[in-house]
């Protein structure tokens, strides 16, 4: 004898089948929720990437690339801690990744980690010796620690490297002039003068005769 099934009982398991196909289909992987984000930040939407970005991370706490995202995101936002975290993340996961080191160090600067932030740059130059950016950023460090024969030597070094920074040559003339170096300090800030600092001109009149 043929048994048929209560038609109830057909309706009910179509319905869900039909609802776990769908729940399937449309469950996102990370790698989706990532290059969702990266549409919501191109299109300015950056507190959407990060929400998305979020979802990234919780699918898969491993995932660099999000955490990368957010970072720059949430530097937009001006959420400086979150991004010290997410740097700080992917120098967990991966030490070799020396960009971190750099964003963590220009975030820690913003959050008054002066500290944190030298040491980072440190850890960067070391990878990357022949730049002049990070020497300028540890020599704005050091200077704002009260270290400013330190921020000389980081500055000479950034001016080494690239000569046509007028604003090294500013913030070296202004570490000069703190202990004292004024005929140094007056050489730099005429330079800085004529590369475009507008400012020159009232430590000119204030320190040099």
């Amino acid at each position: 004898m043929i048994r048929f099934k209560p038609l109830t009982t057909i309706i009910l398991v179509a319905i869900l089948t039909s609802f776990l196909s769908l729940n399937v289909a449309q469950a996102q992987t990370a790698e989706e929720y990532n290059n969702m984000g990266i549409q919501k930040a191109i299109s300015g939407d950056w507190k959407g990437a990060v929400q998305d970005y979020n979802k990234a991370i919780e699918l898969d706490p491993d995932f660099v690339k999000a955490y990368g995202n957010r970072a720059y995101a949430s530097n937009i936002l001006g959420d400086y801690k979150g991004v010290v975290e997410d740097y700080g993340k992917i120098i967990e996961l991966d030490p070799n990744i020396y960009s971190a080191y750099y964003g963590r160090a220009l975030a820690e600067g913003k959050l008054g980690n002066y500290k944190g932030q030298i040491q980072d740059f440190t850890k960067y130059i070391k990878h990357k010796p022949d730049s002049p950016f990070p020497y300028y950023g540890r020599g704005e460090a050091k200077a704002m620690l009260g270290d400013y024969k330190g921020a000389i030597q980081d500055y000479n070094k950034s001016i080494e490297l690239n000569p046509v920074s007028g604003v090294a040559y500013k913030n070296r003339a202004l570490a000069e002039f703190e202990i004292g170096q004024i005929d140094a300090g007056c050489k730099d800030i005429t330079k800085a003068g004529k590369m475009g600092f507008v400012g020159a001109d009232d430590y000119i009149k204030k320190y040099c005769k």
